[in-house]
């Protein structure tokens, strides 16, 4: 099967095929992985409603930060490596920075108590 290719075509041709073609899917709707702000957003309220159905116990919330600080670390502290790489990048040293607040911020966050059976406790 042989396509025909026009040797031209007007642009009110062009309009009308544009109104018939179908949208792109493929292509994303947002920054975030293809989520708006506001899909990101309802994704992680859903995210946290469904596990506080499970577990309504504090140490739940606990345990999600605890766990999202030290993926936010890891994020951070492989951003600075990968960017130390150009010796004149200075951007390495913002990465590092961040990864160190997230870190004193996981540090707070064990000292916060829950309560006796706060396994996180230091």
């Amino acid at each position: 099967m042989t396509a025909s290719i026009p040797d031209g075509i007007s642009f009110s041709e062009l309009q009308a095929l544009a109104k018939d073609a179908p949208e792109d899917t493929a292509a994303p709707k947002g920054p975030y992985d293809g989520l708006t702000q506001d899909e990101l957003t309802e994704l992680v309220d859903k995210i946290i409603d469904d596990a506080s159905e499970k577990c309504g116990h504090p140490m739940l919330a606990k345990l999600l930060a605890a766990d999202v600080l030290s993926r936010l670390i890891g994020w951070h502290s492989h951003a600075g490596l990968e960017q130390s790489e150009d010796c004149e990048n200075k951007s390495a040293m913002y990465w590092h920075r961040d990864a160190g607040k997230l870190q004193a911020a996981l540090c707070i966050l064990h000292t916060v108590s829950i309560g006796p059976d706060d396994f996180l406790m230091e």
